[in-house]
């Protein structure tokens, strides 16, 4: 597996599931790259994002659709042919942390928003 940390943005709100006795959160995030390809465009990476528990349902209550994260966890990748029998490759991510960026967190706490919430050791299922 690969460590990685991903800035980018929710493609859309964060959809939550039960599985087992698990709270299970999926999201997508879009992050930019900082170098043109060929073509002189900056390429784009969707990271399938999945976290377990208490810090999933942080995410879920406070992100949505558009808004910038910082993800931190393992990555892995998946292959298969689609219906026109092109291969694909998706990236996902195993989340194990999750930081609102800089940006965000400026903009909340001038509203007055704050969302400094304490996520224990003791709120994870491993």
């Amino acid at each position: 597996m690969i460590s990685a940390t991903i800035i980018g943005r929710l493609t859309r709100d964060p959809e939550q599931q039960q599985v087992g006795q698990y709270n299970v959160t999926r999201f997508t995030v879009a992050s930019n790259s900082t170098r043109k390809n060929r073509e002189g465009e900056y390429d784009n990476t969707f990271v399938r994002c999945t976290v377990f528990g208490r810090q999933g349902d942080v995410i879920a209550q406070r992100f949505q659709k558009g808004q910038p994260i910082i993800v931190s966890g393992e990555l892995s990748t998946s292959t298969w042919k689609d219906k026109q029998g092109q291969d694909r490759t998706s990236v996902e991510m195993s989340v194990q942390n999750f930081s609102f960026t800089l940006q965000d967190r400026f903009q909340n706490q001038s509203l007055g928003q704050d969302h400094d919430e304490e996520v224990t050791d003791d709120d994870m299922p491993f």
